[in-house]
C-alpha cells in the first residue's frame, strides 16, 4: 500500500512539474515563429524598397537626359515614389515594433495587426487606383508636348523637318488614333493592375499576414 501511494505521489510530481515545462517552450516557439514570420515581411518590404528606387532613379535619369520634352513626367514619377517612400516609412517602423522581443507579443500583436492589414488594404486600393491616373496624367503629358512639338515644327523649314521630328511618336499619330489607342491600353492596364496587384500583394504580404493571425489565435489559447 505504502509503495502504490508512493508511486501515485511521484507521478502527481511529475505531471506537476512537466506542465510548466510544455507550456513555456510551446508559447516560446509560437514567439518565435511570430518573430520569424515579421522579418520575412520587413524583407520582403526591403525588396520593395529597392526596387521602386532602381526603377524609377533609371526612368527619371532617362527622361531628363533623353526626353527633356517629357519632364514633366519625372515630377510626376517623382511625386508617386515620394508617396511610397512615406508609405515605407510608416509601415518599417510598425514592423519593427512588431519585432520587439522586450515586448509582449499577445498584448501588442492583436492590435497592431489590426493597423498592418489597414496599412496594406491602403497600399492596394491606392496602388489600383494610382495606376491608371498616373497613366492618364502621363498620356495627357505626352499630347500636349506632342502638339506643342508639331506647332513649333511648323515654323522650321522643310528639309530640317526630317532630322528634328525624331522625339515624340505622338506627333506622327493622329490625335483621334491616339485617344483611342491611349483608352484601350488604359483599359487594359486598369484591369490588369488590379490582378496583378491582388496576387503581388497577397505574395508579399498578405499570406504572412494570415499566418500571424494563426499563430495569435494559438498564443491566446496556449495562454
Amino acid at each position: 500500500m505504502e509503495l502504490d501511494s508512493l508511486k501515485d505521489i511521484w507521478k502527481n510530481l511529475d505531471e506537476e512539474d512537466l506542465q510548466p515545462a510544455r507550456e513555456v517552450p510551446i508559447l516560446s516557439m509560437l514567439q518565435k515563429r511570430s518573430q520569424s514570420t515579421i522579418a520575412r515581411l520587413k524583407r520582403n518590404l526591403n525588396r520593395e524598397l529597392i526596387a521602386v528606387v532602381v526603377i524609377y532613379s533609371i526612368t527619371i535619369w532617362y527622361i531628363v537626359t533623353y526626353q527633356q520634352m517629357y519632364s514633366e513626367l519625372s515630377v510626376l514619377l517623382a511625386l508617386v515614389g515620394g508617396a511610397f517612400l512615406f508609405y515605407y516609412y510608416r509601415k518599417s517602423k510598425l514592423l519593427k515594433q512588431m519585432q520587439c522581443v522586450a515586448c509582449e507579443v499577445r498584448s501588442n500583436l492583436k492590435q497592431q495587426l489590426v493597423t498592418l492589414e489597414k496599412y496594406v488594404r491602403f497600399y492596394f486600393v491606392a496602388g489600383t487606383i494610382l495606376t491608371p491616373l498616373a497613366y492618364f496624367a502621363a498620356g495627357v503629358i505626352i499630347l500636349f508636348n506632342a502638339q506643342d512639338f508639331n506647332t513649333g515644327l511648323n515654323d522650321v523649314p522643310l528639309e530640317a523637318q526630317t532630322s528634328v521630328a525624331q522625339v515624340p511618336i505622338v506627333s506622327h499619330i493622329s490625335n483621334h488614333r491616339f485617344f483611342v489607342l491611349f483608352v484601350s491600353i488604359g483599359a487594359v492596364l486598369t484591369v490588369g493592375s488590379y490582378f496583378i496587384n491582388r496576387w503581388l500583394i497577397n505574395k508579399m504580404y498578405g499570406q504572412h499576414i494570415q499566418k500571424l493571425k494563426e499563430l495569435l489565435y494559438q498564443m491566446e489559447e496556449e495562454g
